[in-house]
């Protein structure tokens, strides 16, 4: 879970009122949503059918590259608080590729904002699928307007409630297996609606999904402290070291030329905080995105400063704690603090070496919100519901991230997975799992959703996802 490496731009909607169209050559044109909330299964042109679901406020069509799919832009109106449908509402944003209404639907989370579009995940090219990518609430535009108290609706129930809204509506359509997947943080968004509403979806495929029990964890200590090579490791850390001692001028020199020529800003975290915190944060930045194959990659100690700045803007970017990526994972750091908790690790090799405390980062959280009191519960039942009431799920892992110092630990059995990818990072999936536990993995995707995997679309070529690097244990957060 790390910060984007570049800032985004924001999203560029057209939106649009209702029986209007949207301009501009991009072919899209604007589909009315009806009110009428008697609706239960609207007949006519898939486009027609999902305008006439109560819950959708409106949708764009848009073209796509996809062969045999229709691709939608689709807004849904939610309440901000579900314990009070009649109360504040706002637009939840959602992406659907439709292939066909009895193929398998796959409710595709990133935990964050939307930057799937219209790409086809892992397990929706494997079951040739539908596909609906979920926004998660209060990140990039589906976030409720204006009232700050809003923010205290964050929460993994509302989020489940927001799913489960979608759900409702998409069953009416779609009469394939329902199957909820997402990585990281999406993994666990995934897990914390099958908790709240086991019946909406068939199947889970979650993946790194971590769980913390505290704010910092430790649990993740130990599990870093045995990843990789020896050597490697060692490297990794002795580069740190000379960052922070000798390396700091020439680091925020270079970090001021690249803000300059990008636009990045560092008005909520000063830039020498935001080196400090790109540095420190190296060894899980390494680890979670890199890992083994690149050890040779790491710089001598020697090495030139523009060597080393180039690694640490490859690895563990500066302008991670810029202005633009702060905003875009604001909402993660509050849940963080609030239910989520994070891994704390102690970084011995640093210790005397770290000159910015917890306050030089209190711009990573929303500015003018309240903050929220750790509480352990949510994390705890979710927890106990994994353990005692898993059916149909696959917790899937990387031998080599970080992040799986936070396993899931599901009762095992017949109808629940545990795999780990074999030195594996943080994009870790399916297809890298040593070939027995793929073999079950697929196997049971078969049988749970009456489709056979086309491990055929492994070997074609695709174009690269373009998504930014959700953030790793933010700096201000983390227990250094």
């Amino acid at each position: 879970m790390r910060h984007a490496r570049c800032a985004l731009a924001a999203l560029a909607l057209c939106t649009i009122s209702l029986g209007a169209s949207c301009g501009g050559d991009d072919g899209a044109t604007a589909v009315d949503a009806a009110t009428d909330g008697t609706i239960d299964a609207p007949s006519g042109d898939i486009a027609a059918q999902l305008a006439g679901l109560a819950e959708v406020d409106h949708l764009v069509e848009r073209p796509t590259q996809w062969a045999g799919y229709r691709y939608f832009e689709i807004w849904f109106r939610q309440p901000v608080d579900h314990a009070n449908p009649g109360g504040a509402t706002f637009l939840q944003y959602a992406t659907l590729i439709h292939r066909d209404a009895a193929a398998p639907m796959v409710l595709l989370h990133t935990g964050y904002g939307n930057w799937y579009y219209d790409y086809p995940g892992e397990v929706t090219q494997l079951l040739h699928a539908n596909q609906l990518v979920i926004e998660h609430r209060f990140f990039r535009t589906s976030r409720p307007s204006g009232d700050a108290a809003a923010w205290a609706f964050l929460t993994i129930e509302q989020a489940a409630a927001d799913d489960h809204l979608i759900a409702a509506a998409m069953r009416r359509l779609y009469r394939g297996t329902f199957v909820e997947t997402g990585a990281s943080k999406g993994g666990m968004t995934s897990i914390y609606h099958r908790r709240f509403w086991p019946d909406d979806v068939d199947v889970t495929v979650a993946y790194v999904a971590p769980i913390s029990f505290a704010a910092p964890d430790y649990r993740y200590e130990p599990y870093l402290e045995g990843i990789g090579p020896a050597a490697c490791k060692a490297n990794l850390r002795a580069l740190q070291v000379e960052l922070l001692t000798n390396r700091r001028a020439a680091l925020s020199s270079r970090a001021q030329a690249s803000a300059a020529a990008n636009g990045d800003q560092y008005t909520r975290v000063a830039l020498d905080a935001a080196v400090e915190s790109a540095v420190v944060s190296l060894e899980w930045a390494f680890w979670q995105f890199w890992g083994g194959p690149y050890c040779g990659s790491i710089p001598a100690v020697t090495a030139t400063d523009a060597a080393v700045y180039a690694f640490l803007d490859q690895v563990s970017p500066v302008n991670s704690s810029a202005d633009a990526d702060l905003a875009e994972f604001e909402a993660y750091y509050y849940q963080s603090l609030g239910q989520l908790g994070y891994p704390g690790t102690m970084d011995e090799h640093l210790a005397g070496l770290v000159t910015f405390d917890g306050a030089a980062y209190d711009g990573a959280y929303p500015q003018g919100v309240a903050l929220p009191t750790y509480s352990a519960t949510p994390m705890a039942d979710v927890d106990e519901w994994v353990r005692a009431s898993a059916d149909r799920m696959v917790f899937l892992y990387g031998e080599w991230d970080p992040w799986s110092g936070g396993m899931f630990e599901p009762t095992l059995g017949p109808d629940v997975l545990k795999v780990v990818a074999p030195q594996g990072a943080h994009g870790s999936g399916i297809s890298a799992l040593a070939p027995a536990d793929r073999d079950r993995v697929l196997g049971k995707l078969g049988e749970w959703t009456g489709v056979t995997p086309d491990t055929s679309v492994w070997g074609k070529p695709r174009p690269a996802l373009r998504e930014p690097r959700p953030p790793r244990p933010p700096r201000p957060l983390a227990g250094w």
